[in-house]
């Protein structure tokens, strides 16, 4: 007479080795892309902010009346705010993924921004940026 055995309900603990053991493979393969990938979507955000950020100075110096400063040098972007007629407000913002080259830019109260570009150090070279201004039938004037 012949025994018929039950068939096997789940995995080996030799074939779950196995599996574990080539997706550990394959994610340290893959694993320099992904922090590549987000080192450079992180890096867009923060250009995107530096962008957004002008816009926002522009509409408050043409809104305030007001002339604002900003320094960009480093990682880090300094806005100089005047409060009254002898005292500045300086605002620090840092950044992780940029670093500046050094410059000062100044906001009029037209909402006109000068110089109109930025240079950063990007993959060991110096890239420009353009700013551009928000009230652009202004600037023509």
């Amino acid at each position: 007479m012949m025994y018929l055995s039950k068939p096997a309900l789940g995995f080996s603990l030799i074939e779950l080795v196995v599996v574990m053991a080539i997706m550990a493979i394959l994610m340290s393969l893959s694993g320099g892309l992904f922090q590549k990938s987000i080192s450079q979507q992180e890096r867009q955000v923060e250009l995107e902010k530096v962008s957004q950020l002008f816009h926002q100075l522009s509409y408050q110096a043409y809104y305030g009346g007001k002339k604002i400063t900003v320094r960009l040098e480093k990682n880090k972007l300094i806005i100089m705010e005047p409060v009254s007629e002898t005292e500045t407000a300086n605002q620090l913002l840092n950044f992780e993924q940029l670093t500046f080259v050094a410059q000062d830019y100044k906001i009029s109260s037209k909402g006109i921004i000068t110089p109109d570009s930025f240079a950063l150090f990007w993959n060991e070279t110096i890239r420009r940026l353009p700013l551009e201004s928000t009230f652009n039938e202004i600037k023509g004037q």
